[in-house]
């Protein structure tokens, strides 16, 4: 059986990387591949950590705003969190959850190997790719990992819809060094049309193609074979999964409440402890693995969210949906790109909430999705992901 080797961050506590990791695994494997998850942790040493921090210093992607809100999140957590019996009791058992589903789905040894072993454990694979999400951010072109330059020569490095991150490189130093390792891939893609212009700029010689998120890969009907049949919430709903601070998006959803008459079912505190996350669901989930953090989203009446991966299950599950920015476009760390890419893929811009001014629940809902539009699209855009996936493994 021919093996392919995947760097991909399947050990991170995040919906929405573990379901990319799981789908890319779960499509190469029905493809006739043996996937080797190689386990290795990105965990720097301090030496490493000091001079990715002084060379991000000196750029603009150190941003002093991203510092600030760090503290913030510090002191916020601090102050509000030890009289939350809720959120400590609740933050513990989703740990659990997530590491129960790694431990189930993902075939990885129990210890991790280190980075001298890298070379050898990839030793016998016709490929490594790495994918998916954000793994060539300016922290992890200095740390060289996911760039695959450990990779031994004569076997094909490939990336998969991997993602910068970051709208810009910010230093040449930064550029000298992607461009580097990106001339020694064999195959390159990426999620975002913003990380293949950062490419193209950067004149590495090799064609650049921008293809789906792994979990769109798996079509609805593959992924109806892998969630849980049974509804987790048997009354109608509004599903809420916000990952950024913003008391707006709350809000709005509440306003949603009112008009529809719907519950707030939500996932809280997810990259933070957040106070207005506090009293703001009917029910707050916690015990969720990341399939049924999909099927919550199946069986939504409506979803609002600011994450990638709640649109991009929303579409493929055809709800009512709106996405709105978790960072403003302004700052250096925004993900707001792959949104926009996503969106304007499929034609669904109008699904982005950025005015909160004027965003009344009665005319959003009066908004209709043609999901056969949107589905022709789908398909075409997975054939094209597809096509460049198994040409790049079996050239």
């Amino acid at each position: 059986m021919k093996e392919i080797s995947v760097v991909c961050i399947y050990y991170n506590h995040n919906y929405g990387s573990i379901l990319q990791s799981y789908a890319l695994n779960h499509y190469l494997e029905k493809n006739g591949f043996k996937v080797n998850v190689i386990p290795f942790k990105d965990v720097p040493g301090k030496k490493e950590k000091i001079d990715v921090f002084l060379r991000l210093r000196l750029s603009k992607t150190f941003d002093l705003s991203i510092v600030k809100r760090k503290v913030a999140e510090y002191k916020n957590k601090k102050i509000y969190s030890g009289d939350d019996e809720e959120y400590k009791n609740g933050a513990e058992l989703r740990n659990r959850t997530y590491e129960r589903f790694i431990k189930t789905h993902f075939d990885v040894p129990e210890n991790d190997i280190v980075r001298e072993q890298l070379p050898d454990y990839v030793s016998n694979s016709r490929a490594v790719i790495v994918g998916s999400d954000q793994l060539w951010t300016p922290h992890d072109i200095l740390i060289g990992y996911h760039t695959l330059e450990f990779v031994p020569a004569g076997i094909k490095r490939v990336s998969y819809a991997t993602s910068f991150g970051v709208s810009e490189l910010p230093n040449r130093y930064l550029k000298k060094r992607a461009k580097k390792f990106l001339k020694d891939l064999d195959y390159i893609s990426v999620r975002e049309d913003k990380g293949k212009k950062i490419i193209d700029e950067l004149e590495v010689g090799k064609k650049v193609s921008v293809v789906s998120d792994p979990t769109m890969l798996l079509s609805r009907s593959e992924w109806d074979e892998i969630l849980p049949e049974e509804r987790i919430v048997k009354d109608k709903y509004i599903f809420c999964y916000f990952l950024g601070n913003n008391t707006e998006h709350r809000e709005l959803a509440k306003e949603f409440k009112k008009k529809t008459g719907w519950q707030i079912i939500a996932l809280q505190h997810m990259d933070e402890y957040i106070q207005s996350d506090r009293d703001f669901a009917d029910k707050a989930l916690y015990d969720i693995d990341p399939f049924q953090f999909a099927a919550l989203i199946r069986d939504a009446e409506l979803v609002l969210t600011d994450s990638f991966h709640g649109s991009v299950f929303s579409i493929l599950y055809h709800k009512k949906f709106f996405v709105m920015n978790r960072h403003k476009d302004a700052e250096v760390r925004s993900t707001n790109s792959r949104i926009e890419t996503l969106c304007s893929t499929f034609d669904l811009n109008d699904r982005r909430i950025c005015d909160f001014d004027n965003a009344a629940p009665e005319t959003l809902l009066c908004r209709e999705i043609d999901y056969t539009t949107v589905d022709r699209k789908l398909e075409n855009k997975r054939r094209e992901s597809e096509t460049f996936l198994l040409n790049a493994l079996e050239d």
